[in-house]
């Protein structure tokens, strides 16, 4: 901790910013930040003498009261915990602000990677620096696809696995009488995960550019290729089961119950217990079509609403371009980097060349080069809400391109608030 401490107290130059005289700023976070957080807290404070109160929150619930709060226009909170794609959310309708200025003696480029900028921005302005980062990859049962003549996917480039070839194997593994699928999502139904489905074929993220519209833009080639997909593994082919839930799809690949678990790379380590014989590659993607995969997590940001902004923004500087505070998340909490110099120890370190370590390594690779930024626009909660549920339609018998119609014009009309 005293290397920490000397580190932070070093590599920061804050002489654009003003720290008033025994400040204490509010500061609203995950629960599942606090434990990593606290000591680089602590030494902020002892750094500046700016006190800091945290304010923990689950994940909902954390949403609900940042809405509750700038709903009210509060003045109690200086600094919050941004979920990636609200970003353009809480910057429209002036719950963040932006903080270039803070940023004005250094080049952002230089801390970040371009996809955490992107997501940290709205209209060229960076609202909310990003704290970490997500990835998604491909968990294999070794046992299963051997069984059933399968070549393993490869954690090599070049030799990427398509979806098609996911097919293709899921479909000889699949053995509904004794519970066996060939295949499944981790985050069943979710527009964070399913994403890449569109973005692959071609379909973007299904919000047109300016972010205040999706007329055209969830119903195009893409999108219906996207539909189709998902609707055949759970209604054709059965290579998925249906009657799953997102937080039981881990635990039926750990029975060995499935074939094939594309999921985030926070499932590193899961199955340590067990016995699952079980290996990981890179991402799928549709033959023919681009490489993408979900990505971004948690950003900061300093609340508009604050009195205290030019100390608020002092802390997010602080936990979000220390190099420190990255590599702390990889190396205790399995976290995948959002800052360059993270990035570039996951890359370098040995111990991430093997397993189950690879897993960081192939996912910070993937989020570095492949991540897709969820659909920017203020709207994003109704959208996302809209989107989970079509798909959820589509995986219980619904006709893509009727339920993604239906999706478009719904979404369309709870825009007009923003327009």
């Amino acid at each position: 901790m005293k290397k920490i401490l000397a580190s932070l107290c070093t590599i920061f130059l804050f002489s654009n910013i003003v720290t008033s005289a025994k400040a204490e700023i509010n500061f609203l976070i995950g629960t599942w930040a606090e434990e990593p957080l606290t000591p680089f807290v602590e030494a902020f404070e002892k750094e500046t003498g700016i006190e800091v109160n945290i304010q923990t929150f689950p994940f909902r619930d954390l949403l609900a009261t940042i809405e509750v709060r700038g709903n009210a226009q509060a003045d109690d909170v200086d600094v919050i915990f941004v979920d990636a794609p609200l970003v353009p959310s809480y910057a429209v309708r002036g719950m963040i602000g932006p903080m270039d200025q803070y940023f004005a003696d250094t080049s952002v480029n230089a801390i970040f990677a371009p996809a955490g900028i992107a997501a940290a921005s709205w209209n060229g302005e960076m609202y909310a620096p990003p704290l970490n980062n997500s990835g998604q990859l491909t968990y294999y049962n070794k046992d299963l696809l051997a069984k059933a003549g399968c070549a393993e996917p490869s954690m090599i480039e070049a030799e990427r696995v398509t979806w098609e070839e996911i097919v293709d194997c899921a479909k000889k593994i699949t053995d509904e009488a004794n519970g066996i699928h060939g295949f499944i999502f981790d985050q069943i139904s979710r527009y964070y995960q399913l994403q890449a489905l569109p973005e692959s074929a071609g379909g973007g993220s299904g919000v047109c550019e300016g972010g205040l519209s999706v007329k055209g833009c969830l119903t195009n080639d893409g999108w219906m290729k996207a539909g189709q997909f998902y609707y055949d593994i759970h209604n054709t082919s059965n290579i998925s089961p249906k009657g799953v839930g997102p937080d039981q799809t881990h635990e039926l690949f750990g029975l060995g119950k499935i074939g094939i678990f594309v999921g985030g790379s926070w499932n590193n380590g899961r199955w340590a217990d067990t016995d699952l014989n079980y290996g990981v590659a890179l991402h799928p993607y549709f033959e023919g079509g681009k490489v993408v995969t979900g990505c971004n997590s948690w950003h900061i940001g300093v609340w508009n609403y604050s009195k205290q902004k030019d100390d608020a923004a002092k802390l997010v500087r602080y936990l979000t371009a220390s190099p420190e505070v990255a590599i702390h998340y990889v190396e205790e909490h399995n976290s995948l980097p959002a800052h360059n110099s993270a990035i570039l120890h996951v890359a370098e370190d040995p111990k991430f060349n093997n397993f189950p370590g690879i897993v960081m390594n192939l996912a910070t690779y993937e989020s570095a080069n492949h991540c897709a930024t969820r659909g920017r626009t203020p709207g994003f909660l109704e959208f996302e809400e809209i989107v989970n549920t079509s798909f959820e339609d589509i995986r219980n018998g619904g006709d893509p391109a009727s339920v993604l119609a239906d999706a478009e014009s719904r979404i369309e009309s709870s825009m007009r608030r923003y327009k």
